[in-house]
């Protein structure tokens, strides 16, 4: 058996991938409900009602197609109490099953992934649709002692858990329902946000991105979807770094990661793209960062030709399991060998290649959209965006540059919330507030995804900011237009003395010419008739405030600490639209409504819930709609100031 060529893979090799065992294992049926019957659906019973009655079945593909519906539990003890989220599932899946039109990709996506096209409704009509949502698809009344993931009993519900990657890949949609919801008896708001750090929504979310069909949809609101194609539209961390009620899942979760790595390994290899097959060989590093699992090794068999491709063992079977044949030369994909490596970040391998001659400073050829990774990138900038910090102090005294490329290393240590890496950057000559090429720093790549720890550190090492209030309130304005419009990042920058009431001025604050011109030419395809969600964003771009910007993209959180603060609510962009016209056909929260009518106190309570060290008035009427659902609950009396 000869060994695998970059790019191209021998018959008998891609033969003997074929006949590897599946990594499937459906340990327990997939239990999915008709559609039309979610749609009645009044309350959210568990499995077993469901079941008795009939109505939760097994789903087959002869049956239809199905969706999987991941989503944050509002309660401890019962996903939805109050039946305001389901709700909002129930009117989109109403919009989709019966309306005509397509469901747009995300700006991000669209501006990053050409190839991506937006989903047309009709293919939730073409056949019968069947959900799977946990707490109807998954045993919910077992009485057990050991842990979710945990099948030693013999649990049904543990065998659906370790379940849901193949239920994710048998499910022709993905949805992920989070609209923003104020639970004040459980001291929270649930939001977009929040569902990306819960550690069981990134499993579900891993298995959706890895699968074949990595595209899915998310909802924040019955009239608000957008399809996301690149894990640039949402950033968000490794399952084992994420939030979980219960600590020892994080132990259990990582055979189940692991086995969402493999089988897409093994797709790779099966399909011959060997470039996917490489990203995400070396990408299991932060796949499985903080699970207890070994990584997947040695998948390529070995040969005679595996020991010659280099002198240096590390390298020689670096080399040869990514399929790579020279230290110094690019594959298909415009990726050198220490590209990949700085992706897993294992020092030994990067300190092995630059001792090989592996240039520091060579670039990737082309972009990767999938990704979201940008052209020109560098070892350096990929290693500190996934924060293998010990690989980044090898290419720091190898002479890898700091700065260079689209944007400096400083943009991709924001991005990933990289406090670590933001500091060997400064430490090896770099300036933290240099300029990309469209005019913009880093800390607003790190408020634009929400990223509190970078944004913090970017503060102190530069013991003020310059450019003073503008760069803030650039930043402010960046995190309610991209995916980082919290309340503790906008009262974060409102502390720092942001402008709450900034405009975007397109000319000063866009000033390279290319991009001005990509505006204009957005925005004119826009007026012209071609909307879509990046288009609306260049229309409406200039005199854009941080409140227009986060009603505009649906981060009502953000919309809520503004108001909360004091925002303007008469203040017109360029095309003379404020705040409450984006408004206008959609469904938003009650809290906001009132806010954008002038009273301000929901949107204050709701603000003061959103932040952990706030503090809440819980009405009895709200207990009581709690308590009549889950007898978890205790009810409250009047007027309780609620320490959270």
């Amino acid at each position: 058996m000869s060994s695998c060529l970059p790019g191209s893979m021998d018959k008998s090799l891609r033969g003997y991938f074929r006949s590897l065992p599946d990594a499937d294992d459906m340990l327990f049926p997939m239990y999915t409900v008709d559609a039309d019957l979610v749609m009645q659906m009044t309350r959210v019973e568990p499995h077993e009602e469901l079941k008795a009655r009939g109505e939760v079945i097994p789903f087959s593909n002869r049956m239809g197609i199905a969706a999987f519906v991941s989503h944050q539990w509002a309660g401890r003890k019962h996903p939805d109490p109050d039946f305001r989220q389901f709700k909002t599932l129930q009117d989109t899946l109403r919009r989709f099953m019966k309306g005509d039109g397509s469901i747009s990709l995300d700006y991000v996506t669209e501006s990053l992934v050409p190839t991506a096209k937006p989903l047309p409704t009709k293919e939730f009509q073409a056949q019968p649709l069947y959900i799977w949502y946990d707490y109807f698809s998954v045993p919910q009344l077992e009485k057990r002692e050991a842990y979710a993931t945990d099948q030693s009993d013999g649990s049904n519900q543990a065998k659906a858990i370790n379940s849901i990657p193949t239920y994710v890949a048998k499910c022709r949609f993905f949805l992920a329902i989070c609209p923003v919801i104020d639970c004040p008896l459980e001291g929270k708001v649930i939001s977009p946000t929040s569902w990306a750090e819960r550690g069981w929504c990134r499993v579900e979310r891993s298995a959706r991105e890895l699968s074949p069909d990595n595209m899915w949809i998310l909802v924040q609101s019955s009239t608000t979807a957008e399809l996301v194609g690149t894990t640039w539209s949402f950033l968000t961390g490794a399952v084992g770094e994420g939030d979980f009620t219960v600590e020892e899942d994080r132990k259990r979760l990582g055979p189940v990661m692991r086995k969402i790595v493999l089988k897409k390994l093994l797709s790779c290899l099966r399909s011959g793209d060997m470039p996917g097959y490489r990203r995400q060989l070396n990408l299991q590093s932060v796949h499985l960062r903080g699970l207890e699992t070994d990584l997947v090794e040695d998948l390529l068999p070995y040969t005679n030709d595996a020991t010659r491709l280099h002198k240096d063992p590390i390298v020689a079977n670096f080399l040869h399991q990514n399929a790579l044949r020279k230290v110094g030369k690019a594959d298909s994909a415009g990726f050198f060998p220490l590209h990949y490596a700085a992706i897993s970040g294992d020092p030994e391998v990067i300190q092995a290649l630059l001792l090989s001659r592996a240039n520091p400073n060579k670039r990737t050829k082309r972009d990767e959209p999938l990704l979201g990774y940008p052209p020109f990138a560098s070892a350096m900038d990929l290693a500190v965006f996934y924060s293998h910090n010990a690989a980044a102090r090898h290419l720091i005294a190898a002479k890898a540059r700091v700065h260079g490329g689209i944007q400096s290393a400083f943009f991709w240590a924001a991005a990933g919330n990289n406090v670590e890496g933001i500091r060997l950057l400064v430490n090896a000559g770099g300036n933290p507030w240099k300029w990309n090429v469209w005019g913009h720093t880093a800390l607003e790549a790190a408020t634009g995804y929400g990223r509190m720890a970078a944004l913090e550190e970017f503060v102190a090492q530069g013991e003020g900011v310059p450019g003073g209030p503008r760069s803030l309130s650039l930043a402010l304005w960046g995190s309610c237009s991209c995916r980082g419009g919290s309340a503790k990042v906008v009262n974060r920058l409102l502390e720092f003395k942001a402008d709450m009431d900034f405009q975007v001025d397109l000319p000063r604050d866009f000033g390279h010419p290319v991009a001005r011109l990509l505006f204009g030419a957005k925005a004119l395809q826009h007026q012209l008739g071609t909307k879509t969600m990046l288009t609306a964003v260049c229309y409406h771009f200039h005199g854009i405030t941080p409140l227009i910007a986060a009603m505009r993209s649906s981060q009502y959180e953000a919309a809520a600490a503004l108001i909360a603060a004091g925002a303007r609510l008469d203040i017109r962009n360029g095309r003379g639209w404020a705040a409450a016209d984006f408004a206008a056909g959609r469904e938003i929260p009650d809290f906001l409504q009132q806010g954008l009518q002038g009273n301000r106190a929901e949107c204050q309570r709701v603000s003061q819930l959103a932040l952990p060290d706030g503090y809440v008035e819980a009405y009895i009427g709200a207990a009581d709609a709690r308590q009549s659902q889950t007898s978890s609950l205790h009810a409250v009396e009047d007027n309780v100031e609620v320490s959270l």
